[in-house]
C-alpha cells in the first residue's frame, strides 16, 4: 500500500492566493522546492503525493494528486478545508512555509495536532528558528558563534563602520538594509528589528540533514550578494562549492545537539571570517539550495527525511560534491 504525503510549499500552493499577483523571486524559489520534493518523490514508488496548488499557476511537470486554490480561498475557509482536506487523508505531511508570521510554526504544530507524521522540525524549533534574536540566545548558550544582534536603540555599542537592520522574523535578506554608522543603525530600528554590526567575511550557507540532535552536513556553498545602495540582495548560490571540514562538520552538530527539535533539512546561513564560521541565522525547513542536492550529492532528499522521521539512519553521501550554480535574477512568469 503507497503512502499519501501531503507537501505544502506555500507560494505555489495558494498561500498568496488572496493577492493580485505573485512576487517573483518567491515564486521562482517555491517552484524549485516544490519540483525538487516532487522529483525525489517519483523515484520513490511507494508514495504518492497530495499538492495544494495556486489555481494561476500552470500545474507541475511531476505527477500528484491537485488541491486547487483559488484567489476567493486564500487563507479563508476555502483554503482551510482544502488544507484540511490534505491533513486527513495524508499519513504523513512536509511544510514549506514562510517562518515570519508565526505562518511556519503554526502549520507544523497542526500537523502534530492531527497526528500526521509530521517530515520537518517540530513546533519549538521552529518557533525558535523563526526569530534571529532567539536563535542567537539559544546557539549562544551551547557555545556557537552567533552575530551579535540588538533590539534596543539605545543599547547599541559604539562600533565604528557599517551596520545592517532587518527583521526579526524573515529569511536571508528580506528586509535587509545596510547603513554606514551606529548612528543611522539607532534610527532605523523599530520593533520586530534587529541591529548587526556588518562583520568581515564570506557570505556561506549550509545544508543539515538532521534527527532529533543529531546533523549530518550535506553542503557548504557560497553566496553571491548583489548590493544596491542600502539594500541586499541573494543574488546566487554555488551549492556545494566549499569541501567540508572538521570545522562545519562539528558546528553541524552542534547545532542540531542544541535545538533537538530539528529534523529533516535544515538551512543554516553563515559568515566565514578569519576566526572561523560565525552563525547568521537559521531556517527549520527547506531551502533553495537544497534544490540541488540531487545533482550535487545524489541525495533523496524526501526519502532521506522519510528515513529519519521513521526513526531510521541519517543519509550520508557517498562520494565528492559536483557543485551547482542557482542563478536567483532569472526572469520568471508571475501569476
Amino acid at each position: 500500500m503507497k503512502r499519501r504525503i501531503f507537501v505544502f510549499e506555500f507560494i505555489t500552493g495558494g498561500g498568496l492566493a488572496g493577492q493580485p499577483r505573485l512576487p517573483s523571486s518567491l515564486l521562482r524559489e517555491g517552484r524549485l522546492m516544490r519540483d525538487a520534493l516532487l522529483r525525489d518523490a517519483a523515484a520513490l514508488p511507494d508514495v504518492d503525493i497530495t499538492l495544494l496548488h495556486d489555481a494561476r499557476l500552470p500545474p507541475p511537470d511531476f505527477p500528484a494528486h491537485l488541491i486547487a486554490v483559488t484567489p476567493d480561498h486564500a487563507f479563508d475557509a476555502g483554503f482551510e478545508a482544502a488544507f484540511e482536506h490534505a491533513l486527513a487523508t495524508a499519513d504523513a505531511v512536509l511544510i514549506v512555509a514562510p517562518e515570519s508570521g508565526g505562518v511556519l510554526t503554526a502549520l507544523t504544530a497542526r500537523v502534530t495536532s492531527a497526528g500526521r507524521t509530521l517530515l520537518g522540525c517540530d513546533a519549538d524549533a521552529c518557533r525558535i528558528g523563526a526569530s534571529k534574536s532567539l536563535t542567537a540566545r539559544c546557539l549562544a548558550r551551547a557555545g556557537i558563534p552567533v552575530l551579535p544582534h540588538y533590539t534596543d536603540a539605545a543599547a547599541l555599542p559604539a562600533l565604528p563602520g557599517r551596520w545592517v537592520v532587518k527583521p526579526d522574523e524573515g529569511a536571508g535578506c528580506d528586509g535587509l538594509r545596510r547603513v554606514d554608522s551606529v548612528h543611522q543603525a539607532a534610527q532605523a530600528l523599530r520593533p520586530g528589528f534587529v541591529a548587526q554590526p556588518w562583520v568581515s567575511g564570506e557570505a556561506r550557507s549550509l545544508n543539515l540533514l538532521c534527527a532529533r540532535g543529531e546533523a549530518v552536513l550535506l553542503s557548504i556553498n557560497r553566496q553571491h550578494l548583489a548590493l544596491d545602495g542600502d539594500q541586499v540582495a541573494l543574488a546566487a548560490l554555488a551549492v556545494g562549492e566549499v569541501p567540508i571540514d572538521q570545522t562545519y562538520t562539528a558546528l553541524a552538530r552542534r547545532i542540531a545537539a542544541a535545538l533537538p527539535g530539528l529534523l529533516g533539512h535544515v538551512g543554516v546561513d553563515v559568515l566565514h571570517t578569519a576566526e572561523g564560521p560565525v552563525v547568521v541565522e537559521l531556517n527549520p525547513r527547506l531551502s533553495t539550495s537544497a534544490c540541488a542536492l540531487h545533482d550535487t550529492l545524489g541525495c533523496n532528499l524526501l526519502a532521506a527525511t522519510l528515513t529519519v522521521a521513521d526513526g531510521g539512519p541519517l543519509w550520508r553521501p557517498a562520494g565528492a560534491a559536483r557543485p551547482q550554480r542557482i542563478d536567483l535574477t532569472e526572469a520568471v512568469d508571475v501569476a
